[in-house]
Protein backbone atom coordinates (compact mmCIF):
# COMPACT_ATOMS: atom_id res chain seq x y z
CA UNK A 1 0.00 0.00 0.00
CA UNK A 2 1.21 3.79 -0.95
CA UNK A 3 2.27 5.58 2.11
CA UNK A 4 3.36 9.46 2.53
CA UNK A 5 7.28 9.40 1.99
CA UNK A 6 6.69 12.70 4.83
CA UNK A 7 5.07 11.10 7.82
CA UNK A 8 4.50 7.48 6.93
CA UNK A 9 0.55 8.20 6.59
CA UNK A 10 -0.87 5.02 4.48
CA UNK A 11 -3.31 5.84 1.85
CA UNK A 12 -6.43 4.78 3.84
CA UNK A 13 -5.38 7.40 6.54
CA UNK A 14 -5.51 10.50 4.44
CA UNK A 15 -8.01 12.66 2.39
CA UNK A 16 -5.39 12.39 -0.45
CA UNK A 17 -2.12 10.90 -1.13
CA UNK A 18 0.30 12.14 -4.62
CA UNK A 19 2.10 9.81 -6.21
CA UNK A 20 5.51 10.54 -7.42
CA UNK A 21 8.18 9.08 -9.05
CA UNK A 22 9.68 7.34 -5.80
CA UNK A 23 7.98 9.43 -3.56
CA UNK A 24 4.38 10.25 -1.96
CA UNK A 25 2.61 13.03 -0.40
CA UNK A 26 -0.32 13.49 1.92
CA UNK A 27 -2.51 16.00 2.25
CA UNK A 28 -1.64 17.00 5.59
CA UNK A 29 1.88 17.33 4.41
CA UNK A 30 1.57 19.50 1.42
CA UNK A 31 -0.76 21.67 3.87
CA UNK A 32 2.56 22.09 6.19
CA UNK A 33 4.86 22.85 3.04
CA UNK A 34 2.51 25.27 2.01
CA UNK A 35 2.15 27.01 5.01
CA UNK A 36 6.13 26.42 5.74
CA UNK A 37 6.59 28.67 2.43
CA UNK A 38 3.67 31.26 3.22
CA UNK A 39 5.48 31.93 6.60
CA UNK A 40 8.73 32.20 4.92
CA UNK A 41 7.70 34.48 2.71
CA UNK A 42 5.48 36.82 4.86
CA UNK A 43 9.21 36.79 7.06
CA UNK A 44 11.19 37.69 3.85
CA UNK A 45 8.64 40.70 3.46
CA UNK A 46 10.70 44.05 3.58
CA UNK A 47 9.52 45.49 6.24
CA UNK A 48 8.38 49.73 5.94
CA UNK A 49 10.44 52.39 6.57
CA UNK A 50 9.01 55.24 8.98
CA UNK A 51 9.01 57.36 6.09
CA UNK A 52 6.89 55.00 4.27
CA UNK A 53 4.60 54.57 7.18
CA UNK A 54 4.55 58.23 7.23
CA UNK A 55 3.15 58.54 4.04
CA UNK A 56 0.30 56.18 4.43
CA UNK A 57 -3.17 57.47 5.54
CA UNK A 58 -4.55 56.25 9.12
CA UNK A 59 -7.53 54.14 7.40
CA UNK A 60 -4.80 52.36 5.34
CA UNK A 61 -2.37 51.62 8.05
CA UNK A 62 -5.49 50.79 10.75
CA UNK A 63 -6.52 47.91 7.86
CA UNK A 64 -2.88 46.73 7.79
CA UNK A 65 -2.64 46.40 11.90
CA UNK A 66 -5.47 44.56 11.67
CA UNK A 67 -4.82 42.45 9.41
CA UNK A 68 -0.92 41.84 10.51
CA UNK A 69 -3.06 41.40 14.55
CA UNK A 70 -5.55 38.71 12.99
CA UNK A 71 -2.56 36.89 11.04
CA UNK A 72 -0.53 36.68 14.50
CA UNK A 73 -3.46 35.63 16.38
CA UNK A 74 -4.08 33.05 13.94
CA UNK A 75 -0.64 32.10 13.65
CA UNK A 76 -0.47 31.59 17.51
CA UNK A 77 -3.86 29.75 17.87
CA UNK A 78 -1.71 26.86 15.07
CA UNK A 79 1.32 27.17 17.15
CA UNK A 80 -0.60 26.62 20.41
CA UNK A 81 -2.58 24.06 18.67
CA UNK A 82 0.97 21.95 17.57
CA UNK A 83 2.65 22.65 20.59
CA UNK A 84 -0.27 21.13 22.86
CA UNK A 85 -0.68 18.11 20.31
CA UNK A 86 3.40 17.59 20.53
CA UNK A 87 3.37 17.70 24.38
CA UNK A 88 0.64 15.17 24.61
CA UNK A 89 2.58 13.23 22.61
CA UNK A 90 5.08 12.99 25.00
CA UNK A 91 7.81 15.07 23.33
CA UNK A 92 9.88 16.91 26.04
CA UNK A 93 9.99 20.46 26.60
CA UNK A 94 13.49 20.28 25.24
CA UNK A 95 12.79 19.24 21.74
CA UNK A 96 9.65 21.73 21.76
CA UNK A 97 12.15 24.80 22.45
CA UNK A 98 15.06 23.61 20.37
CA UNK A 99 12.22 23.95 17.26
CA UNK A 100 11.02 26.89 18.48
CA UNK A 101 14.62 28.27 18.42
CA UNK A 102 14.43 29.72 22.25
CA UNK A 103 15.18 28.30 25.74
CA UNK A 104 13.46 25.58 27.49
CA UNK A 105 12.38 28.10 29.90
CA UNK A 106 11.46 30.55 27.52
CA UNK A 107 9.04 27.29 25.72
CA UNK A 108 7.74 26.64 28.82
CA UNK A 109 6.48 30.29 29.93
CA UNK A 110 5.12 30.53 26.73
CA UNK A 111 3.15 27.31 25.92
CA UNK A 112 2.01 25.93 29.32
CA UNK A 113 -1.36 25.70 29.78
Amino acid sequence: MLCCSFCGRKADQTKALLAGPEVNICDDCISVGVRTIEVRDALETVSPTDEALAGTSDEVLLSHVSATSQLIEGETKLLRGQIGELRRRGVGWPAVAASLGVTEQDARRRFSS
